[in-house]
């Protein structure tokens, strides 16, 4: 995202707009997998603001069906949905730090850039939602997951001095998260394209 705004103190609602819109593109360009963009989980250069799932979410599929897999894609939606809360939590406060502890070292810098660009326009993401279609299990063991996750941004508003925009919904996109426990917390590792499915 190129910070090419108004200066502090003279934005209007259109640069914001331009900043809005120019960073959904980034969204939806990351959502047909070329490497280097940052989007909402986009751990780094190789590799996508996802935020907390709802309540309302629709129910996420298991393969193969049977009651073992049904329990590992919920606890693994349980992980992933902790996960993009804390990041909604590091977008709403505009957290570089925070958003950095959420991610493995080395990882995760497409994004805390992307997260300095509002806070440099003074924006900060408030309310970031992600509605989570579908999650596989691709791969787990204790302290690792690999998932194969369907999701959108369905929510969340950036606020300024004189900015107070809602986000709108992006379209739908899939791609392969790996999440690892470090120091008993989950970081994201890796996102990448889906797979085969």
């Amino acid at each position: 995202m190129q910070p090419r705004h108004a200066a502090p103190g003279h934005r209007s609602r259109r640069p914001a707009r331009r900043l809005l819109l120019a960073g959904l593109l980034l969204v939806a360009a990351a959502a047909v997998s070329l490497p280097g963009l940052p989007s909402w989980r986009d751990p780094g250069p190789r590799a996508a603001p996802a935020a907390a799932h709802t309540a309302a979410d629709p129910p996420v599929s298991a393969r193969p069906a049977g009651e073992a897999a049904r329990g590992r894609v919920a606890r693994a939606a349980s992980v992933l949905r902790d996960w993009d809360r804390a990041r909604a939590a590091a977008w709403a406060r505009g957290s570089p730090a925070a958003l950095r502890r959420l991610y493995v070292a080395g990882a995760g810098a497409s994004d805390v850039r992307l997260l300095k660009a509002y806070r440099q326009r003074g924006l900060r993401v408030t309310g970031l939602r992600v509605q989570v279609l579908a999650l596989d299990v691709v791969h787990h063991e204790p302290g690792r997951w690999l998932l194969r996750v369907t999701d959108r941004v369905s929510g969340g508003t950036a606020v300024g001095a004189d900015v107070r925009e809602s986000l709108p919904r992006d379209r739908a996109t899939t791609r392969t998260l790996r999440l690892v426990r470090q120091a008993g917390t989950w970081r994201m590792a890796a996102v990448g394209p889906p797979g085969p499915g």
